[in-house]
């Protein structure tokens, strides 16, 4: 099993901890790390959780500004 895999084995547990809605709402965000992989795999000075996290914040700055425009 590479790091990649063992980080989201761990964040599956933490999940799965969750209560209610907020696995929903993590699964969103575990969304929008995906979709930043390749930046994610190139982030040599970063751990892969660092990586995500970036990403999951690129992505909600992405929906707050769309907002701020569109509101």
């Amino acid at each position: 099993m590479n790091d990649v895999e063992n980080m989201v084995n761990s964040l599956m547990q933490y999940r799965n901890a969750l209560g209610g809605n907020d696995q929903q709402i993590f699964d969103r965000l575990l969304h929008y790390a995906k979709g930043h992989v390749a930046a994610c795999a190139k982030a040599n000075n970063l751990s892969i959780l660092e990586s995500m996290l970036l990403a999951i914040v690129i992505e909600q700055q992405k929906r707050i500004e769309d907002m701020q425009i569109h509101g």
